[in-house]
């Protein structure tokens, strides 16, 4: 399992019956709709339900893209306060990735980071920019409990980040997980059992190092980055006061080789390692 925290299943056992219960109000509660001025024969038909949900979508999308570059933004500014980075610097829409990292001047060593939701949905409108030592992927996951978190996290690693270096040639040297509910009652964290938290940032985000390199038929099986080839991820454990001998409990490591099958077609073989067992294996599709 890629992430080990697990949903309340008191907590998930609900959503399908409020789903079933908002969907149909109008046959089954019809009186509470005409309480609130609404007429159960249009709640459907003239779209009202689905105009209702599409436009609290958008507002939650909204206001959780702010959040989350909010979220990002606090724990930089703490790095930076710190002196575990120089200097940090929001981009604008112009750009194609949303935050501009400085970890040193001289010399100048410099980390572009680009904040997803939880299942990184948009990655492919990304860019690593010429100049990044390091391009992460920072994604939160705050959204709906109906999956479990490790189901976002093999959505990214399995299908969004591996497309992006293998067909699109983006290397994307570190995907980071924050967890919004980690350690709180729906979404116990297994790695703080009994030790509290050490940072007022929360609990320190699961960190993904993937290839140093993007696999090719001349080196079809590149290294995983650890933390002596990348800089920002130990700096973003310490930040969350992580001691540096438990950094192994929230590091995994990606590999991702290809293959030839026996019609000569190439594949692609993933696996993540945790402490050194390897805890997923994405066999190729033959």
């Amino acid at each position: 399992m890629l992430l080990p925290c697990q949903n309340d299943p008191e907590a998930t056992a609900q959503v399908s019956p409020a789903i079933d219960l908002l969907r149909n109000l109008d046959s089954k509660h019809p009186d509470v709709l005409k309480t609130h001025g609404l007429e159960p024969a249009d709640y459907h038909s003239k779209l009202v339900f689905r105009s209702a949900v599409e436009s609290i979508r958008g507002t939650y999308i909204a206001s959780s893209l702010t959040q989350r570059q909010g979220l990002v933004a606090t724990v930089l500014e703490t790095m930076k306060q710190t002196s575990l980075i120089t200097e940090y610097q929001l981009q604008g829409s112009a750009q194609r990735f949303d935050f501009q990292v400085m970890l040193t001047s001289q010399p100048k060593e410099m980390v572009a980071v680009e904040v997803k939701g939880g299942e990184g949905n948009s990655i492919n409108i990304s860019e690593r920019p010429l100049w990044a030592n390091e391009f992460i992927l920072w994604c939160h996951l705050d959204g709906a409990i109906v999956n479990q978190p490790s189901h976002g996290a093999a959505a990214i690693i399995f299908n969004r980040v591996e497309n992006e270096m293998v067909k699109r040639g983006k290397h994307v040297d570190v995907v980071v997980f924050k967890d919004a509910r980690c350690n709180t009652p729906l979404r116990p964290c297994p790695k703080y059992q009994n030790k509290p938290v050490a940072s007022a940032l929360g609990v320190a985000p699961d960190i993904f190092l993937m290839p140093r390199s993007i696999p090719t038929e001349d080196n079809p099986e590149p290294k995983s980055h650890d933390l002596e080839t990348t800089q920002l991820p130990a700096k973003i454990l310490a930040v969350h006061g992580v001691s540096p001998k438990d950094f192994g409990e929230h590091i995994w490591q990606v590999t991702i080789a290809l293959v030839k099958n026996g019609k000569g077609r190439t594949l692609r073989e993933t696996k993540v390692y945790h402490k050194g067992d390897m805890v997923e294996w994405r066999k190729p599709r033959r």
